[in-house]
């Protein structure tokens, strides 16, 4: 088990600065990173490990230890070993002197190709390609035992995805180090690293699907387990073609299989499944083919219980707003931490539902019933002269800060609330009228302060400059809207609104027009209720009507299939986010255990974003990758 301090600090030549530092946060049963070391270049420790695949060592295979780029997503990872290290006929290696770090801190990873797994003498499977995330160059040493193998990799792919191009193009930008750093953790906790096993590290508070990644660790091992023949009937050619997107490249091997896969999760779904079930390696597997290859966590704390909302700090971390343990007149907010530790604050006697968080990672939470907003620290105290109110807040919803610090609210009239961040009234004793028929259902500000709001009962978008006043057309209506309950403002300007009424996706202009070809169907959508836009521009839903989430592209191209992603994970999705590492959140307002809430991180499954959403908006980065 690998301990955790998330400060890193790489060399040169692709790698991360000593001025990049991460939250430092420990799960008590969780397992992830460490490395404190100044950047200065080290000779790399001793340390050893085995290779197997669907059970049998691989003989003979060629080693490779590589550490991710900072520059850029997808860039070139540098190459460590100085020599060639390769698997003995027991599967096993162990060596000295075979490569230096540029820092103790450098995150690596070691990647498999090649080798003979079990077959006649002389056998070399090409197709073979394995991967592990091993931690940092500081904590490799002679002690350190590694497993490499299928489950390994899909751990490894899949929390990789949003950074990868190939096993040797893994990067991000000197920025979003944090991101990467938190990717690392993640793999960690679906598999361990030292044994090869899925969820023994997983926190007390995740529940991890381990029959999912053991039928795709099987999946894997139906190429990796043979001569490496890709004819059409033999296991990689059935897997490589399997593997292979609608419009998309075929891959060469068991590696780019896996990443096509984690990127079209919902591609070929049953022929892939019954791949694994003659080989059986892994257990347990899954007893019937999944809704997609998606790969969740599902985190299980009572303070949960009916979350209203989340939002992702700057360090990763997402905060919920929910009624918790608590009776119905009370809230919990909390923190689930991306070591899988939750620290809750209970609001004793008020209810509060929706949050957003300052540029600063203080949470704001506002209360429907008492109108009023609540300032909390980053730890979670309450600030000075909270809660707050004024500025005409009546029956306060939907909240968002834009990008001169200032904090807007959707009232439940249809007036809008705006405070500066110390939480005095900006706007006048009524609010500033929106022009529509009644309160928000969401808001989204854009980077030039203008708020957008969805009204739910309108049918219509409205738009109001910084100070106030409604933008000519708005409101605006039309253009596919029919009940929009969630929305969200791209990079140009324009926005993205789920009609909850329709099950469909309008994308406006800046200039409340409809984009050609919107509204969107499609994808899964069924009864949206929330949105987000990652860093591509890709959007993501919430659906309330089926329990999964959608994906479009930034074209309004459909992503996902025709039952969305997640519904073997999902209860009742009621609220979505993105985070730095890729990673999409949902707040369920079900659960599958009694006394408990939960919320779902699927892994890998998006493109970061810069977080929180309000210093997106104040840097100009919406729908930008950090």
């Amino acid at each position: 088990m690998l301990k955790l301090n998330r400060r890193l600090s790489w060399g040169k030549s692709s790698l991360l600065t000593a001025a990049a530092a991460t939250l430092v946060v420990l799960a008590a049963t969780g397992c992830s990173l460490s490395g404190t070391a100044p950047s200065t270049a080290t000779t790399g420790q001793q340390f050893g490990g085995q290779v197997m695949g669907g059970g049998q060592p691989i003989a003979n295979a060629t080693l490779q230890l590589y550490a991710p780029s900072t520059n850029g997503y997808g860039a070139a990872s540098a190459a460590l070993f100085n020599r060639s290290v390769t698997s003995d006929s027991n599967g096993r290696f162990s060596f000295t002197g075979a490569y230096s770090c540029p820092s103790s801190s450098t995150p690596v990873y070691l990647v498999i190709t090649g080798g003979n797994p079990g077959m006649a003498a002389g056998t070399n499977n090409a197709a073979l390609g394995l991967m592990g995330l091993l931690g940092y160059c500081g904590d490799l040493t002679p002690s350190s035992f590694f497993v490499i193998n299928e489950l390994t990799t899909v751990a490894a792919v899949w929390s990789m995805s949003p950074f990868m191009l190939d096993y040797a193009h893994i990067g991000t930008s000197a920025a979003n180090v944090g991101g990467l750093n938190n990717a690392f953790n993640t793999a960690q906790m679906l598999v361990d690293i030292h044994t090869g096993k899925a969820g023994i590290n997983a926190p007390a508070t995740a529940l991890i699907n381990t029959g999912q990644i053991n039928t795709l660790g099987a999946i894997l091992a139906a190429c990796v387990n043979s001569n490496g023949s890709t004819s059409p009937t033999a296991g990689c050619g059935r897997l490589f073609s399997a593997a292979t997107p609608s419009g998309g490249h075929a891959p060469f091997d068991t590696l780019g299989a896996a990443l096509n896969i984690a990127r079209s999760p919902g591609n070929n779904v049953n022929t892939l499944y019954n791949m694994a079930a003659s080989v059986g390696t892994f257990t347990p597997l899954l007893a019937y083919p999944p809704a997609d290859w998606t790969i969740a966590v599902d985190y299980m704390s009572p303070a949960f219980t009916q979350p209203t909302d989340l939002a992702i700090d700057s360090q990763g971390n997402a905060w919920v707003v929910a009624q918790g343990s608590g009776n119905a007149s009370s809230s919990t907010v909390s923190v689930l931490y991306t070591s899988g530790a939750v620290s809750s604050f209970p609001q004793s006697g008020v209810t509060y539902n929706r949050v957003a968080i300052d540029p600063y990672d203080g949470p704001w939470i506002t209360s429907t019933v008492y109108s009023n907003v609540l300032k909390l620290t980053s730890s979670g105290g309450r600030g000075a002269s909270n809660p707050f109110t004024g500025g005409g807040m009546t029956g306060p919803g939907p909240i968002a800060f834009d990008g001169y610090g200032s904090v807007w609210m959707g009232n439940n009239l249809a007036t809008i609330t705006k405070l500066n961040a110390s939480g005095s009234p900006i706007s006048p004793a009524g609010g500033f009228n929106t022009g529509g028929s009644a309160g928000a259902a969401a808001i989204a500000l854009d980077t030039s302060g203008a708020i957008w709001i969805a009204d739910n009962a309108g049918n219509s978008v409205e738009v109001l400059a910084n100070n106030g006043t409604p933008l000519p057309g708005s409101p605006y209506t039309g253009a596919g809207l029919s009940g929009p309950f969630g929305l969200a403002v791209d990079s140009v300007g324009g926005a993205w609104v789920a009609n909850l009424n329709s099950s469909s996706l309008t994308h406006l202009t800046s200039n409340g027009t409809a984009v050609a070809g919107s509204p969107y169907s499609g994808a899964g959508l069924s009864s949206p209720v929330d949105l987000a836009i990652d860093g591509l521009g890709n959007v993501w839903l919430a659906n309330s009507g089926n329990g999964s989430v959608s994906e479009f592209l930034s074209t309004g191209r459909a992503q996902s299939g025709g039952s969305g992603y997640g519904s073997d994970m999902l209860a009742n999705p009621f609220r979505v986010a993105i985070d730095k590492s890729g990673n999409v959140w949902v707040a369920n307002l079900g659960t599958a255990r009694a006394g408990t809430g939960m919320i779902t991180q699927i892994v890998g499954a998006a493109a970061p974003v810069v977080t929180p959403a309000s210093v997106a908006i104040q840097n100009n980065a919406l729908n930008q990758r950090p």
